[in-house]
């Protein structure tokens, strides 16, 4: 997808509920049971949901892995397969190759909405990097992520042996959204409030891939399009991951017409200032920033660009950008332009 919406960091742990306590305010009403839940403050933190996660699990998701695939270099014949392959690698060798890990994929799909909407007859329009979503836009939308996006890439992993299991952000109360505060502009589109991860951890836990198509709802019937970088940082800042891949057609941030190989908290910030940082990379540096202030070691902004692309980037010697919350050491053939 090519809009973004925006979040952060929790300002104070998570407290759990008592039996028969009254839940705090934030608690979301629309689960069967809100007194299991806790709550950290809308739009920052994510919502968990307590004593719901298997010892099996707990161990699986120890160095978890959120890979967000979009843009069209999936596209070309063979690239899907050869990307579910490695997919089922990484989560297979987990760090330094000693273990498996659990795995999520977050989904977009922004090139095939925009086609569709040309044969529909409807202009693509964006915002700040955001898709403008009318209605007939955000009929496409869902039928597109939903369907025909999220089912490929679920068919895709499943014949390369991983059991994927296609869902969409709002299944099973996943995400917790509300409206854009640019919605006048914006249209429906919504913002990541809070995320509760016991669906997530189940499936994680028995061994299966959850494939998350970046729809939300408004709770009250209505649907949203939701930006797939927002997406997955929130789900990677929940768990929390290890790792985010936001895997494009986009091989890092380019200064000065480099790619730069990092990026810390400060520099990532001084980033998203910069005046070559335009349209779709600010989404996905935001995003960095979320998953980093959550506790997600690295976050990797990188292209597919063939079979070893995510072992590469995961080694840390592709052409990419990792946001890491510590100073990393550049590249020696790496100039600083920020």
């Amino acid at each position: 997808m090519q809009h973004d919406g925006a979040s952060g960091a929790p300002d104070h742990p998570a407290r759990s509920i008592r039996p028969g306590e009254e839940p705090p305010a934030g608690t979301d009403e629309r689960t069967s049971d809100p007194s299991r839940r806790r709550v950290t403050p809308a739009g920052r933190g994510v919502q968990v949901r307590d004593g719901d996660t298997p010892a099996m699990a707990r161990e699986t998701l120890s160095q978890p892995l959120v890979v967000k695939l979009g843009g069209r270099a999936l596209e070309a014949p063979g690239a899907l397969s050869e990307c579910a392959a490695a997919l089922r690698e990484a989560g297979h060798a987990g760090e330094a190759c000693l273990s498996a890990r659990a795995l999520l994929v977050v989904h977009g799909g922004g090139a095939e909405v925009t086609e569709w909407c040309a044969r529909a007859g409807l202009e693509a329009r964006f915002a700040g990097g955001l898709r403008v979503t009318d209605p007939p836009t955000l009929e496409i939308a869902v039928a597109v992520l939903a369907g025909l996006a999220n089912k490929r890439l679920v068919a895709a992993l499943r014949a390369r042996g991983l059991d994927a299991v296609g869902l969409s952000a709002l299944d099973g109360g996943i995400l917790r959204v509300h409206r854009h505060p640019d919605s006048a502009v914006l249209g429906e589109v919504g913002e990541v409030e809070a995320v509760d991860t016991s669906l997530l951890a189940l499936l994680l836990g028995s061994g299966r891939t959850p494939v998350l198509a970046s729809l939300g709802d408004d709770g009250a019937g209505g649907l949203l399009n939701l930006n797939a970088d927002d997406v997955a940082a929130a789900v990677a800042a929940a768990l929390p991951a290890h790792d985010l891949l936001l895997l494009s057609d986009t091989p890092g941030i380019r200064l000065g017409g480099r790619v730069v190989r990092s990026l810390d908290t400060a520099s990532l910030a001084r980033a998203l200032d910069h005046p070559e940082v335009t349209g779709g990379m600010l989404p996905k540096l935001r995003a960095a920033q979320v998953a980093l202030a959550a506790g997600v070691r690295h976050v990797h902004i990188a292209a597919w660009q063939g079979p070893g692309t995510i072992a590469a980037v995961l080694r840390g010697t592709a052409v990419a950008t990792t946001c890491s919350a510590v100073p990393l050491e550049p590249a020696a053939h790496e100039e600083s332009h920020v």
